[in-house]
């Protein structure tokens, strides 16, 4: 299925792209990867900050072919400089990419101020046969969502506390 971006967007792809890079899935793939039925065309990654990590994921964005997602024609590429520079941004620190597996966002921080280290306590390792992924922990993740305010983040906010019901305590 194609991104907005018209790449197709191959979630796994991406993330087997990213291997040696320590981030943790937010967004719409780790509703997901929860067990919510939402589709998405991105993927959303918070990544640790250190200066080891950040080099691995300039390293991966290269091989990926990143650039930041921009109006029109305009072409940025991504590189060590821009991911730092993004990672102190007051702004919020995000960067929305185009890859050759389609749309990343790497998100120092999500809205509420909370990055990889406030996150990475509550999160969980999920596997398969290949690889180990890092995905924000289901309590965080509805709570993210039910401050987010936004129509498809309170459906999937519906979706996740009826998994969490399921499940029990954790």
């Amino acid at each position: 299925m194609a991104s907005g971006d018209s790449v197709p967007f191959d979630a796994i792809a991406l993330l087997d792209a990213l291997n040696g890079v320590d981030f943790i899935v937010v967004g719409g793939a780790a509703a997901a990867l929860h067990g919510g039925p939402r589709v998405t065309f991105d993927l959303d990654v918070v990544p640790a900050t250190s200066e080891s990590n950040v080099r691995a994921l300039a390293s991966a964005l290269c091989v990926l072919n990143a650039v930041v997602r921009e109006p029109g024609d305009r072409v940025i590429p991504v590189t060590l400089d821009l991911l730092d520079a993004s990672r102190v941004a007051p702004s919020g620190g995000q960067i929305r990419l185009r890859t050759s597996h389609g749309p990343l966002d790497v998100l120092w921080r999500l809205h509420d101020g909370r990055g990889y280290r406030e996150l990475l306590a509550g999160a969980v390792t999920l596997s398969d046969d290949e690889r180990e992924i890092r995905v924000i922990g289901l309590d965080d993740l509805i709570d993210v969502k039910s401050h987010a305010g936004r129509p498809q983040d309170l459906a999937d906010v519906r979706y996740l506390e009826q998994v969490r019901s399921r499940r029990g305590p954790q």
